[in-house]
């Protein structure tokens, strides 16, 4: 074995986060895909995090078949003892085991580590920069995470979206920016659809959680422009319905009634299948009042491995997700001719853009991700 593979053997890393699968989230397929990637790298993982929106008998199922272990955090009827109990696990693994570094996913995480403050003179903290997680909106919460935020070794935004929303005051030399990844195993196998090229035919998705910073709304707003040019355009909807207060009227119209697939949330296979029989993904996303805002956008990636070019907004971690002119389009989210403009030029040129989007999710997929990760974590020695 190289000196270097030596080296990075002997690294024990915790990750802690607050999203982890078989649960939905972008936080939760990062914290999953890195865990997963420093693992067949030979170096010892172990993964502590929250577990919401899935069941006792998904969670042990999967847990089953990692190669780490996965400890769930439970929660209580009481906010107040589900993170005194949260914070208690975090202490005793901290203490029992001989970690090298931390790796904090998630806001919560980062609150988690201003408790283990006095570890930090033998083990190295790492925090991953997403979107609204660095980003909150009231004063008490901006102090807590910027505090957490300096005592970090290093600091990785998934996009230099996510880099702009830093606090101020940190050094850049403790900051990089590496790109989320996506990893669809198996996937080689399945028969990618030949996409249609014919002029009329149409069909959009949009993957991830339906609530207000996804802008399902901002892609419904423009469907009265969009129908002018393509009457029999379909919409697929996948994923979890949160906040459907920005997208009720629209999901009550009688007139789009027979252009909405509102999928909710689906499995890995049911999701393949929706985007071999989808032609566009479009994800017009929009930063919130409270803070929160798209860091990278995994699912772009995802759909780009299927040969769907991508439409996203601009202003956005998006800006890092998609190619622009290459692998999809950005657009003003709210300019709702621009959006159509959009649709028709990936429509004219769809192999070219297909061919790009394919290309440009191969450069980002986790084994190639993995490397940078693991360079960063060599350099903090």
């Amino acid at each position: 074995m190289k000196e270097t593979e030596l080296s990075v053997y002997r690294k024990k890393i915790l990750i802690l986060t607050t999203e982890f699968p078989p649960g939905p989230g972008g936080i939760g397929n990062h914290a999953y895909n890195l865990s997963d990637f420093l693992n067949r790298s030979n170096i010892e993982v172990k993964v502590i995090t929250a577990s919401d929106f899935t069941d006792e008998s998904a969670e042990k199922k999967f847990d089953a078949k990692q190669n780490y272990r996965v400890i769930r955090f439970k929660r209580y009827d009481s906010r107040i003892r589900t993170y005194r109990e949260r914070l208690k696990i975090i202490s005793e693994e901290v203490k029992s085991e001989n970690f090298t570094h931390i790796i904090f996913s998630g806001r919560f995480s980062l609150y988690a580590s201003l408790f283990l403050k006095k570890f930090k003179d033998k083990i190295k903290f790492l925090a991953i920069a997403h979107g609204g997680d660095i980003n909150a909106g009231n004063i008490s919460e901006k102090y807590f995470i910027t505090k957490a935020l300096k005592q970090m070794d290093l600091i990785i935004p998934v996009s230099e979206y996510s880099k702009t929303k830093l606090p101020s005051g940190i050094s850049d030399s403790k900051i990089k920016v590496i790109h989320n990844g996506f990893n669809f195993e198996k996937m080689d196998t399945l028969m990618l659809r030949n996409k249609a090229e014919s002029k009329d035919q149409l069909t959009l998705v949009s993957v991830g959680t339906v609530w207000p910073r996804k802008g399902h709304h901002n892609v419904l707003k423009a469907f009265e422009e969009i129908l002018k040019v393509y009457p029999e355009v379909k919409y697929n909807i996948a994923g979890r319905l949160a906040d459907l207060s920005k997208v009720k009227e629209y999901f009550d119209d009688k007139n789009l009634k027979d252009h909405l697939n509102i999928a909710g949330q689906v499995t890995n296979e049911e999701l393949h299948n929706i985007l071999r029989d989808s032609d566009i993904f479009i994800l017009l996303s929009e930063s919130q009042s409270s803070g929160d805002f798209e860091g990278f956008g995994i699912a772009v990636l995802e759909a780009n491995h299927f040969g769907l070019p991508a439409i996203g907004s601009r202003n956005s971690g998006l800006e890092d997700a998609i190619k622009n002119g290459v692998s999809g389009i950005l657009v003003d989210p709210k300019n709702t001719k621009e959006i159509c403009n959009a649709i028709t030029e990936i429509k004219n040129n769809y192999p070219f853009y297909s061919e790009g989007a394919r290309k440009w999710s191969a450069s980002h997929h986790w084994s190639e991700i993995i490397k940078s990760y693991i360079n960063e974590i060599e350099k903090l020695n």
